[in-house]
């Protein structure tokens, strides 16, 4: 599997770039989108009609090897200077700018890769049907780039959007008897068994664009779900309701977390969000899949009996003529 080959390469010159923290590592997204590519091959794989002449299947390798090569480079070699030089030019300078900037073009890099092998292993038309990685990573490119060019909450839209997220958390953080407070727009203040946290509330931490990814793969699987329009419809806000909610579940045990257990929230604050919605996605798409399964043998017997209960009409009528 070509898709595997810049994966594997990278875990193996650089196991921490799969942390699951913000701008820490593209590996994890990686994988999301190997997920969301299977997902979809198992879909249309009875329709695919395999191109591999011997031109492509080393047109194939040559671009595994070369984005293989690019992570080699950049990370093994420690080139990663040259990209941060690079995104100095433009203006982003600070640490936080030069880590999304650089893990920008991993996912960059990674999707034109898997729309290049799709487009060499089955033909450039088949594209269309595997959109969900290609937009996955894409937006999350797009989401580094705003955290790049806007840092620490300076885009003031985002961060008006973020105010009802921390009303809500902090209502279900008292409910539960945290003491906490929110301060202005973007600072809750935190008494807890283990000390006093002073937490900043930007938009990257609130994951107001990270929610934007999901609904977007969401609304993607459900263009091409094979339901009625209201049915999808249905599903799409339930995912919308969904999504929002798990992110605030996720903020509040974050908050939890260091109120009660650990003030030290670093390695909890960087797994529990992919983990939520990792599990989450998986539930929603398994939930829809089963009702959708359900839905169609009810069709296919309903559909059954008509045949049936005609021929019975038919065989009680000849006998009536018989007679």
């Amino acid at each position: 599997m070509p898709f595997l080959v810049p994966i594997v390469v990278l875990l193996l010159i650089d196991p921490n770039h799969f942390i699951l923290g913000w701008n820490e590592g593209a590996g994890g997204g990686f994988l999301f989108a190997f997920v969301f590519l299977m997902l979809e091959w198992y879909d249309v794989r009875r329709l695919l009609e395999f191109r591999l002449v011997r031109k492509r299947k080393l047109g194939i390798a040559v671009l595994a090897c070369l984005v293989a090569a690019y992570f080699v480079v950049v990370y093994a070699l420690n080139q990663n200077v040259l990209v941060a030089q690079f995104g100095a030019k433009l203006g982003y300078s600070s640490t936080p700018q030069i880590l999304s900037w650089t893990r920008m073009w991993d996912y960059i890099i990674y999707a034109l890769f898997i729309s290049a092998v799709v487009s060499l292993w089955l033909g450039i038309k088949r594209l269309r049907q595997f959109p969900t990685p290609i937009v996955f990573l894409s937006g999350m490119a797009f989401i580094l780039l705003l955290d790049a060019s806007f840092p620490y909450g300076s885009m003031e839209s985002l961060q008006f959007l973020m105010q009802p997220i921390l009303m809500v958390t902090v209502f279900l953080l008292r409910a539960v008897g945290v003491r906490v407070d929110l301060v202005g727009y973007e600072s809750l203040a935190v008494w807890g068994n283990k000390g006093f946290l002073f937490i900043n509330m930007y938009w990257q931490c609130a994951g107001i664009l990270s929610m934007t990814i999901y609904l977007l793969v969401i609304v993607i699987l459900m263009v091409k779900l094979e339901t009625s329009v209201f049915r999808k419809l249905i599903y799409v806000v339930l995912g919308a309701i969904g999504t929002f909610l798990v992110n605030i579940i996720r903020i509040f045990l974050i908050i939890y977390y260091g109120a009660f257990i650990d003030i030290n929230l670093r390695m909890f604050h960087e797994s529990i969000g992919e983990v939520l919605f990792t599990i989450w996605i998986v539930i929603y798409l398994v939930t829809i899949t089963s009702i959708e399964t359900h839905s169609a043998k009810n069709v296919k017997s309903d559909a059954s009996t008509i045949p049936i209960a005609r021929a019975l009409t038919s065989h009680s009528n000849s006998k009536a003529c018989a007679f």
